[in-house]
């Protein structure tokens, strides 16, 4: 498979591929926008975020005066967190399939968060 030439040529080619959890590859355009400083107060900045959250509302099909989308950086991990703890509700239950250590760790968010699972 011939790979497509990166519009980065700074940006050295990463021949593995995304075999564990965890961002070890990404493509080399992905790279290239991670090389541009963002400021949170730059208005191209403000209509790309507000965009995006626009969209994410259009796709779970939910009404932008009642409903809003916040974007929210973190490791996988603290993405999980973040669903177990505003998607199951308090005294909810929560069915995990642990075979390893990631799903015993979500087995522990959720004793943090006192859900059942």
């Amino acid at each position: 498979m011939k790979r497509a030439e990166s519009a980065h040529p700074e940006i050295p080619e990463n021949p593995y591929l995304l075999l564990t959890p965890g961002p070890l590859s990404t493509a080399p355009g992905v790279r290239g926008a991670m090389l541009r400083d963002w400021c949170t107060w730059d208005e191209d900045y403000k209509a790309l975020v507000q965009d995006v959250r626009r969209r994410l509302l259009d796709i779970a099909g939910v009404d932008p005066a009642t409903h809003t989308a916040v974007l929210m950086q973190g490791s996988g991990t603290f993405a999980v967190e973040a669903a177990i703890g505003t998607a199951v509700p308090p005294g909810g239950r929560l069915y995990v399939l642990a075979n390893g250590s990631y799903g015993l760790r979500m087995v522990e968010i959720a004793h943090g968060h006192a859900q059942s699972h």
